[in-house]
């Protein structure tokens, strides 16, 4: 798990193999620990222990009933009525402010992970690029590799069509052979693979049939694999945008699709602390449709 991801847990003994059943007399107790992670050419966290676990069950048992059920909550807000699909609230039509479009059919963002200066260690910064149909980057969307403006809007966009949530295509480059994670306020999004056959949950169209897939508001990047000597040696285990496009460095995109269904300012970036701070973070807005 990665900063800022979240999980449910549910805690039971199991009194030998797989047979759940109740503790030993005076109870038991269990270690719920991190294993040791290696951030690729970054920091390295240890192994911590996070919380002990007493069991000393007083009662009857009482089992479980019923479960979050992801297949179908993750679908029900793709449906009219759910919070993927149905007006925006608060949302009336309004002129679109300059610079501000709705993404093309067929069209995605691409969202580089790296550094504004490789030859400047720590220097976090996020690229971007608008990417057609084809596979091809469309003219005057290219913005290098920067680190945080405030004053800056990267990304603006308008809600769908009588201010319903609209969907985009975003496209996640890891740059950097250290570890990043993606991490949207305000929304949250599932990964999809655009060879996914329409009967996957991982489709890019949603498939009733096959479920909504798992929302998430976070997801880990992996690491770059550089295929020459310079970036391990002079570029801080950083590639260049250029880098990955001529095959220097490889780095397969992890493809989501954000369901944009709340108004306002807020912020993308990685979650580690070191990074966001150090400028791997850029400004999003959305507006209200203009009709």
């Amino acid at each position: 798990m990665m900063p800022s991801s979240r999980a449910e847990l549910w805690v039971t003994y199991r009194a030998g193999g797989q047979r759940l059943g109740p503790p030993p007399q005076g109870g038991a107790t269990a270690t719920l620990k991190t294993v040791g992670l290696t951030m690729g050419s970054g920091d390295a966290w240890p192994a911590i222990d996070l919380a002990e676990v007493h069991f000393a069950q007083g009662s009857s048992r009482n089992f479980t009933s019923f479960a979050l059920d992801i297949a179908g909550d993750a679908l029900s807000a793709m449906q009219p009525a759910g919070i993927f699909t149905a007006p925006v609230p608060g949302a009336s039509p309004a002129p679109l402010p300059a610079g501000c479009s709705a993404l093309p059919p067929g069209h995605r963002r691409r969202i580089f992970f790296g550094f504004e200066d490789v030859a400047v260690d720590g220097t976090f910064a996020l690229g971007y690029e608008e990417v057609d149909q084809h596979g091809a980057v469309v003219a005057g969307t290219q913005r290098p590799m920067s680190r945080f403006d405030p004053s800056q809007t990267i990304v603006c966009l308008p809600l769908g069509p009588r201010q319903t949530p609209v969907h985009e295509i975003w496209e996640l480059v890891q740059l950097s052979t250290e570890n990043h994670n993606f991490h949207m306020h305000q929304a949250r999004f599932r990964i999809v693979d655009p060879s996914a056959p329409s009967s996957s949950p991982a489709a890019t169209k949603i498939n009733p049939a096959a479920g909504g897939g798992i929302i998430q508001d976070n997801i880990p990047l992996g690491v770059a694999v550089p295929h020459i000597s310079q970036v391990m040696d002079a570029q801080n285990g950083a590639c260049t945008p250029d880098q990955w496009r001529n095959g220097q460095c490889s780095s397969t995109p992890i493809v989501v699709d954000v369901p944009f269904s709340q108004l306002g300012e807020f912020v993308y970036h990685c979650h580690i602390l070191e990074h966001e701070d150090g400028g791997m973070m850029a400004r999003i807005r959305v507006v209200a449709a203009p009709n």
